[in-house]
């Protein structure tokens, strides 16, 4: 269910995305060569010269501005990819490990993530600014411990985990080996048959 989420969010986001490309393309175009057509012939002898060269400039502004917005877009998806393949192998989501390892600033891929969130590319995923991570919803929150009596009596045991590529979304997750898991990106299960 979750991956049919993310699924219709990418799917939505790409269509968007290629709308507005389209779009301020055709304005562009238009309104670029209306403008040049203006301003060339009509030697702005009257008001309605400038008011009409000046119309279409700003129409063609508006076209640009809504490509830029489709290729920003279309960006955020490619870095979707990426990202949730790299939070995958992270345990601790954290977005200081992520903008190391793409070499980015923590800024900006803070942003990259949030609009990722608002765009439904991880459904109940929330950013934890005290810790600067990336909860998902199964994840737990970070507790510290304080009380060192309890911290000595807490055993481990040695579990063996095993990246897996779910089928739904494509990211890579980490699953205790043998058992079935659920992908946290999009919620389908994953195992390692």
């Amino acid at each position: 269910m979750a991956s049919d989420n993310v699924a219709t969010a990418l799917k939505k986001a790409r269509a968007k995305g290629l709308t507005q490309q389209v779009l301020g393309w055709i304005i562009t175009i238009f309104c670029g060569l209306m403008a040049s057509v203006g301003a060339g012939s009509s030697g702005f002898k009257e008001t309605v010269d400038v008011v009409m060269v000046t119309m279409f400039a700003l129409f063609t502004v508006l076209g640009v501005r809504l490509i830029i917005k489709g290729c920003k877009r279309k960006k955020l998806i490619k870095n979707y990819y990426d990202y949730s393949a790299r939070l995958s192998a992270d345990p601790d989501k954290s977005l200081d490990l992520l903008a190391s390892s793409i070499g980015a600033t923590v800024a900006a891929v803070t942003k990259d993530v949030s609009d990722m969130i608002a765009l439904g590319f991880f459904p109940g995923a929330f950013l934890d600014t005290a810790h600067n991570r990336i909860v998902m919803k199964e994840d737990k929150p970070i507790v510290t411990q304080t009380n060192p009596v309890a911290a000595s009596t807490t055993t481990t045991q040695a579990v063996k985990y095993i990246t897996v590529q779910c089928r739904g979304c494509g990211a890579t997750n980490k699953i205790i080996a043998g058992t079935v898991g659920e992908c946290e990106f999009c919620g389908s299960q994953i195992s390692d048959n």
